[in-house]
């Protein structure tokens, strides 16, 4: 009996240390701000504290291709009547999205819409099942709740990562485990680091323009199944572009779409019956566009989404003029110039079809 007792005292208090540190918002003090982890605490930190000038206010959500900078479209905000803000991440997922939303948003009313960038509205295969992308447990370990855990870790198509998602959800301390190891080793350096990422970090994000670095003097002959590039530009960049431009579409599976209607159905699901709007954005296809773009899908995600009356798609060449060589960074990115331009007719056409309501 004494053992048992013990044993049971030693539980309770690993679970109550587990639970100070993991589960309160205590370890976002020092958590290392440009880890996975941190990346989405802080920019859902950012955004629940920004100060807000307008009633009217639009909250954009993506991956690294979404380009968006909230900074040019508040610009002409007199224009547009609506304020901008941004939580796009790079390397977030669609699974990603949906947690990251419900942090920022957490009773879904704080926007008037939501605009999801997505790369195309036929759920087109992209080579990478999503379903099986163990990065995701941690980048939304600090949002997951108990009862988030069974579908969470379902969601994981391979019985490996849905028992670590498992294992993670109940011990965060296990996903934590690296980060908090690297802070023992530096402690007054993380602790500061974090301070200052606290801090300013809101202004450092909102403040970017990117870069003037382009892909000009680029070619591709779709003719030929030929790239040119100047001097300059590296091997490692020509076989990225010939990926991206020349190789042969992946055949349709529908394994992309079933994972999103799964994930930007959750999205929906957040907001339905609320008086934000959910958008539905085409990303601008490219610095080149391949002429074997994929065909319609009438089931995609998008446009099935698009059938509920909460849920806009917005028409898919709105960003045709941003779609050439010098407004892009590489294959998929847009530069400097490029998000500008982008953010400034997404805030136009978005704001206008928000109010022709």
């Amino acid at each position: 009996m004494r053992a048992l007792f013990t044993l049971i005292l030693t539980v309770i208090g690993f679970w109550a240390v587990e639970f100070a540190l993991f589960r309160t918002g205590a370890y976002y003090t020092i958590l290392r701000p440009d880890s996975s982890t941190g990346s989405v605490e802080t920019y859902i930190h950012n955004e629940l504290k920004r100060t807000r000038h307008n009633p009217h206010e639009v909250l954009t959500i993506g991956d690294s291709r979404m380009g968006f900078l909230p900074r040019y479209a508040n610009e002409i905000q007199a224009e547009t009547g609506y304020e901008y803000a941004s939580i796009a991440l790079g390397g977030a997922t669609p699974r990603d999205w949906y947690f990251m939303l419900r942090g920022a948003d957490p009773s879904a009313n704080r926007y008037s819409a939501i605009v999801v960038a997505v790369e195309d509205y036929e759920d087109s295969e992209i080579g990478e099942d999503f379903s099986i992308r163990a990065a995701d447990l941690s980048y939304v370990i600090g949002r997951l709740k108990y009862s988030d855990i069974p579908e969470f870790a379902r969601s994981f198509h391979d019985p490996e990562l849905e028992w670590a998602a498992v294992r993670g959800g109940l011990l965060k301390g296990l996903i934590y485990k690296r980060d908090f190891q690297d802070f023992l080793l530096h402690p007054t350096e993380r602790i500061d680091m974090a301070k200052l990422a606290r801090k300013d970090s809101y202004l450092w994000f909102y403040n970017y323009a990117g870069t003037n670095q382009s892909m000009e003097g680029v070619a591709v002959d779709f003719n030929n199944r030929t790239i040119t590039v100047p001097p300059g530009f590296t091997d490692a960049q020509k076989a990225a572009y010939q990926l991206r431009f020349l190789a042969p579409p992946l055949p349709y599976t529908g394994m992309r779409t079933a994972y999103l209607h799964q994930w930007l159905g959750k999205i929906y699901e957040h907001y339905r019956g609320s008086k934000t709007r959910l958008v539905f954005l085409h990303l601008p296809r490219g610095p080149f566009i391949r002429p074997d773009q994929p065909a319609l899908n009438p089931h995609s995600s998008v446009r099935e989404l698009a059938g509920r009356p909460e849920v806009i798609l917005m028409p898919e060449h709105i960003f045709d003029s941003i779609e050439r060589p010098g407004l892009f960074i590489d294959q998929m990115h847009m530069n400097g110039p490029g998000s500008a331009e982008f953010s400034r007719i997404l805030a136009k056409q978005v704001s206008h079809t928000l109010d022709a309501l």
